[in-house]
């Protein structure tokens, strides 16, 4: 149903509400000038005409309520039938009580109250027209009358006048109608924006949930694929029996990778931190991963310099410039070892790296590192990276890790874990299996953290020679 038809259903409810309430004022003005006349007028009789005009107006506002006829014959909701039919009633109900002495003249009074409530201006005007000529009519056929012409001017004068008193209320009525009309309508038209705007959130939610989706499964098959490219557990527990590595990525993918080669009594290992994390962080380790086994497989390199060098360079070409011609600072920091297990010897460099050898005896060596990232502004430049020596005996401890751990925000002050209380926490656990280390290292990470947030990738590698 349009908003049409629901209007005018609206307002035709209304209008016969309006009828039902005017056929209940006439059927108690019936009953009660039935009452008055036939109580006050006893000691002069009642004339056949009155009790006639008595019965007939209590019949018809009885039918007229009962029946609901207004309801089912629509021209008796026509306002010049109710005023003709409502007239005629009143004026032979007044003829019948004394006519111009009759005091249920004030019945056209009320009469035109109420149709000047229910219709309009015009045709309150009409009516009160009508009755006017009505009550002169009663005044010129009137055989016994004695108004003076004062009397009767004020008494046509109260017509009118009750007249505008009706279309006054009808117009206030009116008025608090259409301002809660307004409300309503405003109302209305807020909950439909609502629901418009629910529609749409909900329809962006449902777009946005599903492109989540599609980058997030697209991000979990980039973690596959990177995983895939990094040393099993296998492969490591192979080469390094008593190891652990912990690698925590800040993202579901790294800029975090750690590389492992082994050729013979010799195991190249590797650990990397790349610009960034995420999607840019897992890019820069694809190709620092390539860098790598372009080093050491391909070209045959064995010095951790001379590998750093080329990889440097490599990645120089490869990054000159991004899409407007800026130079692009990014790259890597990592601390490659040449672990020589026949003549217990670690060669290493590191380019910005993290890498400490504890003795047995609890003595701890840093690993020194070249304070030039591979890659960035300086790609190419003369990085002077040098191959260092470290000898190790049975038992000794190494241990790489990237900054994701050190630069940790927690704590009670929520301020960096750093990197000397790293190297005591080491230092605590270094007696233990190399599982339980991981276990002990992992919790206190957990523990520093609390509630915050991880700020960087995380990664850790322990290994007993």
């Amino acid at each position: 149903m349009t908003d049409k038809e629901l209007l005018r259903n609206a307002l035709e409810e209304k209008l016969l509400t309006a009828e039902k309430r005017i056929g209940i004022l006439r059927l108690l003005i019936s009953v009660f000038n039935a009452f008055i006349y036939l109580t006050f007028w006893s000691e002069t009789g009642y004339s056949t005409f009155a009790l006639s005009v008595i019965v007939f107006a209590l019949v018809y506002s009885s039918v007229t309520l009962v029946f609901e006829l207004y309801r089912k014959i629509k021209i008796l909701r026509s306002v010049y039938l109710t005023t003709i039919g409502d007239g005629l009633l009143i004026t032979a109900w007044i003829c019948a009580t004394g006519y111009m002495d009759s005091p249920f003249y004030v019945l056209w009074y009320i009469s035109i109250i109420a149709v000047a409530l229910r219709y309009s201006l015009l045709e309150t005007a009409v009516s009160s027209f009508a009755y006017l000529m009505l009550y002169l009519g009663v005044f010129f056929i009137d055989p016994n009358h004695n108004i003076d012409l004062s009397d009767l001017l004020v008494r046509i004068g109260y017509i009118p006048l009750a007249g505008m008193l009706g279309m006054y209320i009808s117009i206030e009525i009116s008025d608090q109608i259409d301002d809660k009309m307004k409300i309503l309508k405003g109302e209305k038209a807020l909950q439909e924006a609502n629901d418009h705007l629910e529609v749409k959130v909900s329809q962006r939610t449902r777009e946005l949930s599903i492109i989540n989706k599609d980058i997030t499964d697209s991000i979990n098959y980039a973690e596959r694929i990177q995983t895939a490219t990094m040393p099993t557990s296998e492969e490591f527990q192979s080469c390094f029996p008593d190891s652990f590595i912990i690698h925590k990525p800040k993202d579901i993918i790294s800029g975090d990778f750690h590389w492992l080669h082994e050729k013979g009594d010799v195991a190249y290992l590797a650990v990397v931190d790349c610009t960034g994390h995420g999607v840019p962080g897992v890019m820069m380790s694809m190709i620092g991963n390539n860098l790598l086994n372009r080093a050491f497989i391909d070209k045959g390199i064995e010095d951790p310099a001379e590998a750093l060098t080329d990889m440097d360079l490599t990645l120089g070409n490869m990054l000159k410039n991004d899409s407007e011609g800026n130079a692009v600072n990014d790259g890597m920091d990592l601390t490659l070892c040449v672990i020589d297990r026949k003549n217990r010897a670690v060669r290493y460099e590191g380019a910005c790296g993290h890498g400490y050898v504890i003795s047995k005896e609890g003595d701890v060596t840093e690993m020194e590192s070249t304070r030039f990232s591979i890659g960035g502004l300086l790609a190419g430049e003369d990085k002077n990276f040098q191959t260092r020596t470290i000898n190790y005996e049975k038992d000794d401890l190494l241990y790489l890790f990237s900054d994701g751990y050190q630069d940790q925000f927690g704590g009670p002050r929520g301020k960096k874990f750093y990197r000397k209380n790293l190297i005591s926490l080491i230092q605590s656990v270094q007696e233990l299996p190399m599982n339980e280390q991981s276990i002990t290292l992992q919790k206190s990470l957990r523990d520093w953290m609390g509630p915050l947030s991880q700020v960087d990738d995380v990664t850790v590698i322990g290994i007993r020679l």
